[in-house]
């Protein structure tokens, strides 16, 4: 259902990175500080700049910053610079593969998933990384201002 690969969440983690320091770091700085082989920053660095979360610097003092303040930059986007696919997944959202349901043609739960995808994406594009930044306590309550839990 709800899945984030390891690349999305490594993009995560390199936006909040650069988002931390505010300045310009090196792709073997980054590798570094983040523990990841530097062929795989690379790669992600390279869908986080065609995704227009952080920008190249050329020269012989290169590197990484992001292309906006980090209250500008959302999950949402981050994640899908390197992910065209939806975070949410479900058997009827597979467009041509032909559904694993003999209900294909009218479904009510269909509505349900469609509805938790849309409220995933809305939580992943109203939370930036400046949110991200924040402690884990402020965090989750922001979580619950954007999308409430019954019984809280």
């Amino acid at each position: 259902m709800f899945r984030v690969t390891r690349a999305e969440e490594q993009a995560v983690r390199l936006s909040m990175r650069l988002a931390t320091v505010r300045e310009q770091m090196t792709l073997a700085q980054l590798a570094r500080t983040e523990d990841l082989p530097e062929p795989t920053v690379a790669k992600l660095l390279n869908m986080l700049r065609r995704g227009g979360v952080v920008e190249a610097v050329r020269g012989r003092h290169g590197g990484y910053v992001l292309a906006g303040p980090p209250e500008s930059i959302t999950a949402g986007k981050v994640i899908r610079s390197v992910s065209r696919d939806s975070v949410f997944d479900y058997p009827c959202s597979m467009g041509d593969v032909e559904p694993d349901c003999v209900r294909s043609d009218d479904c009510g739960l269909r509505p349900v998933w469609k509805h938790l995808e849309s409220r995933v994406n809305e939580v992943l594009d109203q939370t930036t990384l400046a949110d991200l930044l924040r402690r884990e306590a402020a965090a989750a309550d922001q979580l619950q201002n954007l999308w409430p839990l019954a019984g809280n």
